[in-house]
């Protein structure tokens, strides 16, 4: 009857063993064909994704897709081609991960929503759905979709915009047209006192969640040759160049601390000098595996560390804001905001845009 126990109980744990080693995560990479497209499979399960490398006709093309690990392999058990000439997009399909059209048009690797019309019209209708667009508007703002929240300057305060509720917040006695002591943290927006002329001792905290307003006196004044290289949660980081300090501002509770001068670079802690910062105006960065770029106007993606270039949009007046895997992007006076599973949506638009839009979009 021991004997039996023991048997059990080694039959169990050699169960146990088996499965955390089946299903542990680990890295990989492996070859294979499907449609005569020579397919590259990957996992990094430090930063939890796969990623894809798909040649046809001597063209490269790369897919990345954030996942937990799953034990499968070969994901890709089809891909369907749709040709223009030398123009192509390559159609991957298969079990459990997503996938959209991967495209080469006019020698570049492009998004497949902005591919020739000869080649759009191979594009199967699920990728191309026209999304339900909203027709509001609130102060000239012309409201299409409200998804996310903007806060958006009209040179003494803001107008804010949630899915459900517009209203002004004012802030300032006079008319600005250029504020830049302005920054985000996980929960807020913050703005530097304006009122004042060299040196502030106040800010402004906006809370992106419903646009309530609250004042935080401060216990020293800061010079306005500063910047503010980033946040931590809600913690907002000030470099004042005049005096050659760091300072770390709690937007909780207001509190404001000298600190040694440091940078978050994709999550972690690095030490630097504060003459660093000051002569170089270094920011913080954080961990993404999707990075975006803007060159003459045309935005691009490309995935970690690879150096294969999507093109996005052409035509692209500035980047506003980059969260996550999200980036919030204007052309002339429009404001859009691309993810690569639902590709380009616009958001907003204001005239007002044309001439003036720095520092004047928030979105959240």
């Amino acid at each position: 009857m021991k004997k039996l126990k023991i048997f059990q109980l080694t039959i169990i744990v050699l169960f146990i063993i088996f499965i955390f080693f089946f299903f542990r995560p680990v890295n990989y990479s492996k070859e294979y064909n499907v449609n005569d497209v020579k397919i590259v499979e990957s996992y990094n399960k430090e930063k939890d994704y796969y990623y894809f490398t798909l040649t046809h006709n001597d063209v490269t093309l790369d897919y990345l897709y954030e996942s937990n690990y799953k034990h499968e392999r070969s994901f890709i058990e089809k891909i369907d081609i749709l040709e223009d000439g030398e123009n192509f997009c390559i159609i991957p399909s298969g079990k459990t991960i997503e996938f959209i059209p991967l495209c080469y048009d006019n020698g570049e690797i492009i998004y497949y929503q902005q591919v020739n019309s000869n080649l759009k019209e191979k594009i199967p209708e699920k990728y191309l759905e026209t999304r339900t667009e909203l027709n509001d508007t609130y102060e000239d703002i012309h409201i299409y979709n409200r998804d996310y929240t903007y806060l958006l300057w009209n040179y003494n305060g803001f107008y804010y915009i949630n899915e459900d509720n517009e209203k002004e917040i004012n802030l300032f006695n006079q008319e600005l047209y250029n504020i830049t002591l302005v920054a985000y943290t996980s929960d807020y927006l913050l703005i530097a006192d304006y009122d004042n002329e060299y040196t502030f001792n106040k800010f402004y905290r906006i809370a992106l969640k419903n646009g309530n307003l609250k004042e935080y006196e401060l216990d020293r004044d800061i010079y306005f040759d500063s910047y503010f290289p980033g946040y931590e949660k809600n913690k907002l980081y000030i470099v004042d160049n005049k005096e050659e300090v760091m300072y770390e501002f709690n937007a909780k509770n207001g509190k404001l601390d000298k600190i040694n001068a440091k940078m978050l670079n994709d999550n972690e802690w690095e030490k630097v000098g504060i003459k660093t910062l000051i002569n170089q105006n270094k920011v913080f960065t954080y961990q993404t595996n999707y990075n975006y770029s803007l060159k003459d106007g045309n935005l691009f993606l490309n995935y970690q560390d690879k150096d294969i270039l999507m093109l996005i949009d052409t035509d692209v007046t500035d980047i506003i804001r980059i969260k996550d895997n999200v980036i919030f992007y204007l052309k002339t006076d429009t404001v859009y905001a691309f993810e690569q599973l639902k590709g380009s949506i616009r958001l907003l638009t204001n005239f007002e845009w044309n001439f003036n839009y720095k520092n004047m979009i928030y979105i959240d």
